[in-house]
């Protein structure tokens, strides 16, 4: 499973080519952390607040991955430059080929619509959800994820 987030945001001096990997790392499994602990709810399909052990485990199954391959600005919700979008695209289609995702699941509207459809020799299911910063319904989302994984051959 591939996660596909837009974009970062922040000091660009804190940039680097293993930013997104260490964000993950440092991120993912710190109880109470709201963006990865909603997403991990979502990828187990459960409200509850995970376990430790139930976090690693997740996301030992799951690959992230930010579209827009730089940092857009200094805060959230500034939109990505048309130039951004199409310079994504080629990387974007190189993870997937090493990867080889059975479903990806795609975060916020706006990704959703900017990103190219896979050429056919990738059969991968795609699942749109709301950014786990909004406003996401949960039951909505899980039974989104939960549609899209059966689709694909399993459940976590």
């Amino acid at each position: 499973m591939l996660v596909l987030g837009e974009s970062h945001y922040g000091a660009t001096e804190d940039s680097g080519p293993d930013f997104t990997q260490k964000v993950v790392q440092d991120c993912a499994y710190i109880p109470g952390e709201p963006f990865f602990s909603k997403l991990t709810n979502v990828l187990r399909g459960r409200i509850d607040w995970p376990t430790d052990e139930e976090r690693r485990e997740t996301w030992q199954h799951v690959a992230f991955y930010n579209f827009i391959q730089e940092f857009v600005g200094g805060q959230s919700r500034i939109a990505s430059t048309p130039d951004m979008w199409r310079a994504a695209q080629a990387p974007f289609l190189e993870i997937v080929r090493a990867l080889e995702p059975d479903v990806i699941i795609v975060l916020r509207s706006r990704l959703w619509n900017k990103v190219d459809e896979l050429p056919p020799e990738f059969p991968v299911g795609w699942c749109g959800i709301l950014h786990p910063s909004s406003r996401m319904a949960s039951e909505l989302t899980f039974a989104a994820v939960a549609t899209s994984l059966r689709k694909a051959g399993g459940l976590l």
